[in-house]
């Protein structure tokens, strides 16, 4: 992600993509931590250049993608957790991170994609959760170049329908496992101390935040935050 996002500061056009063999150093969602060894797993980053009306939409269309190539190869039925971890019977098998950046040239949004492939996992992921591979649910490795060829047909698509004006929220929203059941939404924030909100997830709304309802029927629209599923 790193390299990309020089890229980006330096003028590149969107589309780049690079790819690793290997992860020593990966980070996800409030700096976890994330290792892979050589040869496993698909560990990749993608550089958009979005209108910012689109760019909240960015990534949903990453999300789908993944769900919908894992669900084809591994004939599985996938889940998405509010608002990007790729679940399958409730173990993550994929999950993205997105940094936006607003550079000389305009808004950049590097993606970086990371999906358990041929790892056997432990069976528990860094954040502490189920975790699963298309390995393990399949018993067969795969051919990751050719993996990461039709993910990144499926993003094109999906990111040239969002550019046309057809939104991806509804069928995101048919795969998101966090509504109808009670959450806690935790706030990280390196100078402030953590703040939760719990209640029940409601639903999403059209720019894909999480809507909660609270113990006070107050509801809240949440854009980023931890979520905890208590079913």
């Amino acid at each position: 992600m790193d390299d990309v996002a020089a890229l980006a500061a330096g003028g590149a056009p969107e589309g780049i993509v690079i790819a690793a063999d290997e992860q020593t150093a990966g980070r996800g969602r409030h700096d976890r931590q994330w290792v892979s060894a050589p040869g496993d797993d698909l560990l990749f980053s993608v550089l958009f250049r979005p209108r910012p009306a689109i760019a909240g939409e960015i990534n949903i269309l990453l999300a789908l993608a993944t769900a919908e190539v894992v669900e084809k190869e591994c004939d599985a039925i996938t889940r998405i957790k509010w608002p990007n971890d790729v679940r399958v019977d409730g173990a993550k098998i994929a999950g993205i991170l997105m940094e936006s950046r607003q550079n000389a040239d305009g808004l950049s949004v590097v993606a970086g994609v990371g999906l358990n492939v041929n790892s056997r996992m432990s069976g528990v992921n860094p954040g502490g959760t189920a975790a699963v591979s298309m390995s393990d649910i399949t018993g067969k490795r795969f051919d990751r170049e050719e993996l990461l060829y039709g993910l990144l047909d499926r993003i094109d698509g999906h990111y040239a329908a969002i550019k046309s004006g057809v939104t991806l929220v509804p069928a995101w929203r048919e795969r998101i496992e966090t509504i109808g059941l009670h959450v806690d939404v935790t706030f990280i924030a390196a100078t402030a101390k953590n703040s939760v909100i719990s209640g029940v997830a409601e639903g999403v709304d059209q720019a894909g935040r999480l809507l909660v309802r609270d113990g006070a029927g107050r509801l809240w629209p949440v854009a980023a935050g931890e979520v905890t599923l208590h079913g």
